[in-house]
């Protein structure tokens, strides 16, 4: 059971980077339902130009179904990583306290009894802030900085009090999970959890960019290959046209430099 309500979820982070994901997805939606418009056309569909031809556009929607995909999957896969890593630290704070309570059961000195203190005292006081994933893109990376920066503390202190314990000697209690090869073993699996978080958080990021630049910054985009297309068959069927009337309401919005998620 999940207790600590300091600690970020992989509901909400999943929740709110699925909300962020929308206009991205409508835009590979839309840009599908002109080429189909624009197959249907027939041999009236004829543009010179290169990228508003029928093949670059079914290469160009493949490639941004793929790239709009992947992202999906890594987000996934992140959100996996992040409620994983919750399960690994959740415990941590009431661990600690054991630890400490348990030290005055053993020949330690009191002078370590008294540095543990301190270190569990950071522990106790630490706290990981959920922040709303969902804002601007500046907001988010200070908030995934925090986040970051938050779960190191927790990692570094908790090292911090194994290694003290360890350098005494004197400290040798029964419980497995409370003694020093228990709580390497928590230690390992802090850290395990962090770097999986980070990594699979920065291969998400690398997805985005490549999404980014075939729906949006590429000098043949989605959002410019689609404009395009509209004002061809504005041109050649006319603005007051049935032709054109089928596919004017189609919206292709650069989300780019607004919101990367």
């Amino acid at each position: 059971m999940k207790s600590n309500s300091d600690l970020t979820s992989a509901n909400t982070y999943s929740s709110k980077s699925s909300v962020s994901e929308t206009g991205h997805y409508k835009n590979v939606v839309n840009f599908k339902k002109l080429k189909i418009y624009a197959e249907g056309l027939g041999a009236s569909y004829s543009p010179q130009k290169e990228i508003l031809k029928l093949s670059f556009i079914e290469t160009l929607l493949t490639d941004a179904t793929k790239a709009h995909d992947n992202v999906k999957a890594q987000d996934n896969t992140v959100a996996l990583a992040i409620d994983n890593r919750q399960l690994v630290f959740e415990n941590i704070k009431p661990l600690a306290t054991r630890v400490i309570n348990t030290m005055s059961s053993t020949d330690v000195d009191q002078k370590t009894i008294e540095d543990a203190k301190s270190i569990n005292a950071k522990i106790q006081g630490a706290r990981i802030d959920k922040k709303d994933k969902s804002t601007n893109t500046e907001q988010n990376k200070n908030s995934i900085s925090v986040s970051r920066q938050s779960y190191d503390s927790y990692y570094e202190n908790f090292k911090s009090l194994g290694n003290l314990l360890e350098q005494d000697g004197n400290y040798n209690p029964l419980e497995e999970d409370i003694n020093i090869e228990g709580l390497t073993t928590k230690k390992n699996e802090m850290l395990a959890s962090n770097v999986d978080v980070t990594t699979k958080s920065n291969t998400l990021e690398t997805l985005r960019i490549v999404r980014n630049k075939i729906l949006y910054t590429n000098e043949n985009s989605v959002i410019v290959v689609a404009k395009g297309v509209k004002k061809y068959i504005r041109g050649k069927f006319g603005i007051s046209s049935p032709e054109f009337a089928q596919i004017k309401n189609l919206e292709f919005k650069d989300l780019s430099k607004k919101n990367k998620k």
